[in-house]
């Protein structure tokens, strides 16, 4: 009865094995230990394409786990690691099909990654030490301008440890977020007094503070007496037919600028900003006008106070 159980058993197993599908990607993929190693398909109609498919499908799953990593130079080290480690050919197709799977170790990832984020660490330690104390909010923005581009890099670098580390944990957490929440706090201690006079202010001032948050700056009321900057802004509307074309309204908005160091009391920028739009309404093209003046003076006042903050 067991030599009957034992010859069962063994058709069983030798039957799973003649059905199981070798071919697949999924099957070979499994042979791999997921949290040593990382691993990625391509495919081609040669044993070549199917190896240079694997490493640009690798290639472009780093770059999108991380904004950035397509112009940072580590991403080159890291395929530089990164192997084509099997090659097959599907024969469940008649014509020559190939496959081919590119494996990163994560250990070498990791220790590609860690060494840079250790560097980046030390000099964001040496520009946090220049904080003034007690705090001057401009002084403080200019060491905070020079951590900036660290910050960014430290972040793009651990977005990418967290995605190639098997926990998918960051790297040494407890050493970076006291920088990343000092460049936020510094950023948002400079306080700009913002007033928008004139017709359709309302419209204007909208972009006007939303650039100045995006700059991670702080937004007050123009008479706030902490503020270090202060933009003033008049604007003025005008409408008139089309000449060329019936029942189009034109309208045209303009702004005059001033940027002011509230600290100084002196005049830094001063500039115009004028759009038109025309449309059969005359109120869509004041709004529409105004509009793409905003989004114009937006621009031009972000520009203007980081050359000024900076060079400071």
């Amino acid at each position: 009865m067991k030599k009957i159980i034992m010859c069962l058993t063994a058709v069983l197993a030798l039957s799973a094995c003649t059905t199981l599908n070798k071919n697949t990607v999924s099957y070979q993929t499994s042979k791999y230990d997921a949290s040593k190693y990382y691993v990625v398909a391509g495919d081609g109609d040669s044993k070549e394409a199917a190896s240079e498919n694997a490493l640009k499908n690798m290639r472009t799953v780093l770059v999108q786990s991380a904004k950035g990593l397509e112009q940072d130079a580590i991403l080159t080290d890291l395929m530089a690691n990164a192997k084509v480690d099997k090659v097959w050919r599907d024969k469940s197709v008649k014509d020559k099909h190939f496959f081919a799977l590119a494996v990163l170790s994560r250990e070498n990832g990791l220790r590609i990654l860690a060494p840079e984020m250790n560097q980046l660490d030390a000099k964001l330690a040496g520009l946090a030490a220049q904080f003034t104390s007690p705090a001057e909010p401009l002084a403080d923005l200019r060491v905070a301008y020079r951590m900036e581009p660290l910050v960014t890099r430290r972040t793009l670098l651990d977005d990418t440890y967290q995605f190639l580390s098997a926990d998918h944990q960051g790297y040494a957490p407890e050493s970076f977020r006291p920088y990343k929440n000092a460049l936020k706090e510094k950023m948002a201690a400079v306080l700009v007094g913002v007033d928008v006079q004139g017709r359709e202010s309302k419209v204007m001032i909208t972009y006007i503070v939303d650039a100045l948050n995006k700059m991670g700056l702080g937004v007050v009321d123009i008479s706030d007496p902490d503020k270090e900057l202060s933009v003033e802004i008049l604007t003025d509307t005008d409408g008139y037919d089309s000449k060329k074309v019936e029942g189009l309204i034109w309208c045209s908005s303009s702004a005059a600028i001033s940027l002011v160091d509230a600290t100084r009391k002196a005049t830094f920028a001063r500039f115009n900003v004028y759009e038109r739009a025309g449309t059969s309404r005359a109120q869509d093209s004041l709004r529409r006008s105004m509009e793409a003046a905003g989004e114009q003076a937006a621009k031009q006042i972000t520009a203007r106070l980081e050359a000024y903050l900076q060079a400071k």
